[in-house]
């Protein structure tokens, strides 16, 4: 595990531990409420663009990742795929800064969800998301 970043709640959990999430992260899981899950990362320099904000890809990879993971807790599904992801990219993010996701499930099926997302840096927006997930591994 990796030095922790300044500027997390001391209750943030690090659940990047494999695969394209531990390259890209550290990603860490907040506490929610009233049906919205939280994630969280802090914007280094392996996440910014060549305009010095955080590159849209990385917002987008974060996105998905905290969907995921929102899906499979609320199903109990050994895993899942994204179907569909719509990003509309709205300010900018800065480095250092804490981006937060804040997910909601808008509808659920058997085999599918429908879920949103608001990314922020702290009062600010960043990114709106919505995605389709296909659940997978239900028992």
């Amino acid at each position: 595990m990796a030095e922790r970043p300044l500027g997390l709640p001391d209750e943030a959990e690090e659940i990047s531990t494999v695969g394209y999430n531990n390259f890209v992260g550290p990603f860490f899981r907040l506490p929610g409420a009233d049906g919205v899950t939280r994630f969280a990362f802090v914007a280094a320099e392996k996440h910014m663009n060549a305009g010095g904000t955080i590159h849209g890809g990385m917002l987008m990879s974060f996105a998905d990742m905290a969907m995921g993971q929102t899906s499979r807790a609320a199903t109990g599904a050994s895993g899942g795929s994204t179907v569909s992801l719509n990003c509309d990219f709205v300010g900018p993010g800065r480095l250092g800064d804490v981006i937060e996701a804040r997910v909601r499930i808008s509808r659920q099926t058997r085999t599918m969800l429908f879920l949103s997302a608001e990314l922020f840096a702290g009062e600010r927006i960043v990114a709106v998301v919505t995605a389709l997930w296909k659940v997978i591994g239900v028992s």
